[in-house]
């Protein structure tokens, strides 16, 4: 009686987690984020308003331990917003750990009538959960005079993020600044 290979690879892959050793990874929370410089004054001497403030931070917290899934942190400061983006073809869930927050979707994603041009908004506040599918345009936005802080889960191995120049819009070209090498800035 002969065995063919692939008949055995589902038993290889169901024995194969049993008997090969494995570990617990853990990334430690100041490992993920910088700390947030002070924020900068809202004007300068002549009265020009400082744009160059950081608004949304990003920081991998596990990526690349499993071809399934990865999770990232990001922070959004009091009064800013992300640009519009989409995950690609991962599939997101939002989990809000702190802070009150608007998640905001392009009409034309929501409905196959003729959307009303303004986004869809979805209020988050901590405990909160929201899916995105993938390829969904979003945007997140902090409208309180506090910081928030959302969970990242998405379907894949490391986070995919295209940010785009507006709704419906071209893939922005220029891509997040680098922040101590861990996170990104927007």
């Amino acid at each position: 009686m002969r065995f063919k290979m692939a008949s055995l690879l589902p038993l290889i892959q169901d024995i194969l987690p049993m008997i090969m050793p494995s570990s617990i990874s853990v990334t430690k929370a100041a490992d993920i984020l910088p700390p947030l410089p002070s924020p900068p004054p809202p004007s300068d001497a002549n009265g020009t308003k400082e744009t160059s403030r950081i608004r949304v931070l990003t920081g991998d917290a596990v990526i690349n331990k499993t071809d399934k899934m990865c999770a990232s942190v990001l922070l959004v400061t009091a009064k800013s917003s992300s640009t519009v983006r989409h995950h690609g073809e991962q599939d997101t869930i939002i989990y809000a750990a702190s802070g009150r927050g608007v998640l905001l979707s392009n009409p034309m994603d929501e409905s196959d009538e003729e959307p009303d041009p303004k986004p869809v908004r979805y209020a988050l506040e901590q405990g909160d959960f929201a899916f995105v599918p993938a390829w969904t345009e979003h945007q997140v936005l902090n409208e309180s005079d506090t910081e928030m802080t959302w969970i990242i889960i998405r379907s894949g191995p490391q986070p995919v993020e295209v940010n785009l120049t507006d709704w419906g819009g071209a893939t922005a070209s220029d891509p997040p600044k680098t922040v101590m090498g861990r996170g990104s800035v927007v």
